[in-house]
C-alpha cells in the first residue's frame, strides 16, 4: 500500500510539473527554436529526464497493481520486466542530470541558467526537475525490489538513450544555428567532445553504482551478468 502511494504521488507531482510549465511558464529562449512543439523544452535534457521519471513511476504504479514486486519472482510478469530494465534507465539519468546541473550553477550559474530565464522560472519547477528527482528515485532503490537487467542490456540502454540526446543537440545546431546551453556556445569543438565523452562516462559510472547498491539494499535479488552468469545474492 506504501509503495502505490509513493508512485502515485510522484506520477502526480511529476503531470503537475509538466503540465503547469506548460501552461504557464515562457522562457526567452533563442529565437530558433521558438517554432518547436513542447515550448521547446524538449530541448534540454531535464525535460527529457522528467518525462523519463514520470513513465518510469507510471510503470512502476501498474506493477503495484497488476504485476509484483516480489525480490525474485521465478516467472516475472511483462509489467515487472520493464520497470525493472527502465529503472536502470531512469536512475543514472537522474543522478546525472542533477548533479551536473547543480555542478555547473555553482561554478558559472549564466552556462546553465542564465538570470533573465531564472526570473521567469519558478524554483518549485527547478527544484522538481534538477532536486527532487534525486530523493524520488533513491527512495525507489532503497525500498522497492528489481532485478537489474544483464549488464550487457543495461548499458546498451543508457547508451542509446545517451546517443539519442547527443545526437539530438547536435541536429538542433546544425539546423537551427544555436546550442541548447549557453555552456556549449563557450566550447570549441575539442571542449564539446570531451564533455560529451565525459558526460557518457560519468552516467555509465552512476549505472553501474547504482546496479551495486541494488544487490546490497536487496540481498534476495539475482544479477545477471554480461557473460550470463546469474548470481543470487
Amino acid at each position: 500500500m506504501l509503495s502505490v502511494a509513493f508512485h502515485a504521488s510522484v506520477v502526480l507531482f511529476d503531470i503537475y510539473t509538466l503540465w503547469y510549465d506548460q501552461k504557464y511558464v515562457e522562457l526567452p529562449l533563442p529565437e530558433e527554436f521558438q517554432e518547436l512543439p513542447l515550448k521547446a523544452r524538449a530541448i534540454f535534457l531535464t525535460f527529457w529526464c522528467l518525462v523519463l521519471q514520470t513513465i518510469y513511476f507510471s510503470i512502476a504504479l501498474l506493477n503495484d497493481v497488476i504485476g509484483t514486486n516480489a525480490p525474485a519472482p521465478k516467472k516475472a510478469p511483462l509489467i515487472r520486466k520493464v520497470k525493472d530494465v527502465l529503472f536502470s534507465l531512469a536512475f543514472p539519468v537522474a543522478l546525472y542530470v542533477s548533479s551536473v546541473f547543480w555542478s555547473i550553477y555553482g561554478i558559472h550559474k549564466d552556462l546553465i541558467f542564465p538570470d533573465d530565464i531564472e526570473r521567469l522560472f519558478p524554483q518549485w519547477i527547478n527544484h522538481a526537475m534538477h532536486t527532487l528527482i534525486v530523493p524520488f528515485i533513491m527512495i525507489e532503490l532503497l525500498f522497492t525490489r528489481r532485478n537489474y537487467p544483464t549488464r550487457n542490456v543495461g548499458i546498451t540502454v543508457a547508451l542509446i538513450f545517451n546517443l539519442m540526446y547527443v545526437v539530438w543537440i547536435h541536429y538542433l545546431y546544425f539546423n537551427k544555428g544555436a546550442w541548447a546551453y549557453p555552456f556549449l556556445e563557450v566550447f570549441n569543438w575539442p571542449m564539446r567532445i570531451i564533455f560529451c565523452t565525459f558526460s557518457t562516462f560519468m552516467l555509465l559510472t552512476v549505472y553501474t553504482i547504482g546496479e551495486k547498491i541494488n544487490y546490497f539494499v536487496s540481498p534476495s535479488t539475482t544479477a545477471v551478468y554480461s557473460n550470463g552468469i546469474s548470481k543470487r545474492h
